[in-house]
């Protein structure tokens, strides 16, 4: 332990005893350090006005405290302990880790190297360890964007020439877009919280890319953002084609049927199958 690290450690831990109401320090010194799994771990013995305390700590362990006046421990019992929790909960997240994706509703299998990008930062949001991960996590995010850009530029010719856009310019290709795909009177409430999301997702990209102050739940909402914009101009786009246009049952609303043949070839019968109403569409040609 160098004397910085003690000076440091020792600030660290008067904070943390002050949090958890142990206060009037009257003796602190380290009783032990254990380097059994290849980093220090340091056990403190201290004692304050309310009792004595074990307090363990290092740069690869949370500190933790642990009572002397009850369980008697001994500063190894005290670190075979917090060594014990420590690895139990780094256990726990493994087994309940969720893919970042998981937590959208997100297809975007057309778009495979859009795909392979976000999928790719979000494994690399589970192993993070400095600013630098959380700036390249931003920047996959941004450079996603930047390539869906280009995708919708490409499906809409005359985008970039009839508004004056540039080919990387992310917001203002998407918000023309979603103006192409979300038309009219009844979609305007859609449009703006479409614009809104697209908004969001490169504003925060660009925030994590250029900080190296945000932390991993910045980087998790940045990939979310960035997720639902892709997610969302693929479903307008479906919308677009007339997918919100799917039959509905007029008795009971259900959209799920079978489908037989008609009285004539020019007519088929959609057969409800919730609640059996049979309705007769013609075939459009």
């Amino acid at each position: 332990m160098t004397p910085e690290y003690r000076v440091e450690a020792e600030k660290n831990i008067v904070s943390y005893l002050a949090d958890n109401d142990v206060n009037g320090i009257k003796y602190m010194q380290v009783e032990q350090t254990f380097d059994d799994l290849g980093d220090e771990v340091h056990v403190w013995n201290v004692r304050a006005d309310d009792g004595n305390w074990w307090v363990v700590e290092g740069e690869s362990v949370p500190m933790n405290l642990y009572t002397q006046n009850e369980f008697y421990f001994s500063a190894d019992e005290a670190y075979s302990f917090h060594i014990g929790i420590a690895q139990r909960l780094q256990t726990r997240h493994h087994q309940t880790f969720k893919h970042v994706i998981d937590e959208i509703p997100l297809d975007i299998d057309g778009v495979k190297s859009i795909s392979r990008r976000l999928n790719s930062a979000a494994l690399e949001l589970n192993d993070v360890s400095g600013p630098e991960d959380i700036q390249s996590i931003g920047l996959t995010c941004r450079e996603s964007l930047i390539e869906l850009a280009g995708i919708l530029a490409q499906g809409n010719p005359e985008l970039l020439k009839d508004h004056g856009l540039k080919a990387a310019d992310f917001k203002g290709i998407a918000k023309a877009v979603i103006s192409i795909y979300a038309g009219g009177r009844q979609n305007s409430n859609l449009r703006k919280r479409c614009r809104s999301l697209i908004e969001a997702a490169w504003d925060q990209s660009s925030e994590v890319v250029h900080s190296p102050n945000k932390n991993v739940p910045d980087a998790k909402i940045c990939l979310l953002f960035a997720c639902s914009a892709v997610s969302v101009i693929q479903n307008i786009f479906l919308k677009y084609l007339g997918f919100d246009n799917e039959p509905k049952c007029p008795e009971c609303k259900s959209m799920d049927f079978d489908i037989t043949d008609g009285e004539n070839p020019e007519k088929f019968i959609l057969i409800c199958k919730s609640c059996g109403h049979e309705t007769s569409v013609a075939q459009e040609i």
